[in-house]
């Protein structure tokens, strides 16, 4: 079978700036991972050739790296709507009542919390745990307390010694 002409054949594998905005472009639109985003697009590269590029390319790293911060916010918006959609909560059980699905809820709940986890990960600060931050800003406070007692009390020894 002869090939299509003016299209080459495989998945492309030489590094583009063009085909690093695709690859970036399609990261911050989806919520997928790289590998479903490439078995989805044929003019995708390999996901272990976007890997070896970030590795290799400090530009496409930190592009690649702001993409997968918009797609935190993707992530997030995501849970809004599987935690909204209650369409398939409910069933009719062998008895012909309306009952609870909690296969279907405990999927959903499942999926909620992947995304929170992963959205936390790629954006600590806008969807991390803020008990972590209060905690840690409490401890600075009493540890500055503590070193300005220090303090005090090393000048008052000094006035002392002269």
């Amino acid at each position: 079978m002869a090939k299509p002409s003016g299209r080459p054949s495989g998945r492309p594998s030489k590094y583009t700036d063009e085909l690093a905005d695709l690859i970036c472009k399609r990261v911050g639109t989806h919520t997928w991972g790289i590998a479903k985003i490439c078995n989805h697009y044929s003019d995708m590269p390999h996901p272990d050739t976007i890997r070896e590029w970030r590795l290799q390319n400090e530009i496409f790293s930190a592009q690649y790296a702001r993409a997968k911060l918009q797609q935190a916010d993707l992530l997030a918006e995501d849970c809004l709507d599987i935690a909204d959609d209650s369409n398939k909560d409910t069933c009719i059980n062998e008895a012909g009542f309306e009952a609870v699905d909690h296969e279907h809820v405990n999927r959903s709940r499942l999926r909620i919390d992947t995304r929170k986890w992963l959205a936390s990960k790629l954006l600590p600060k806008q969807y991390g745990d803020k008990i972590q931050l209060e905690q840690k800003t409490e401890e600075n406070e009493r540890l500055k307390a503590e070193l300005l007692e220090l303090r005090a009390k090393l000048d008052v020894q000094n006035r002392k010694d002269y």
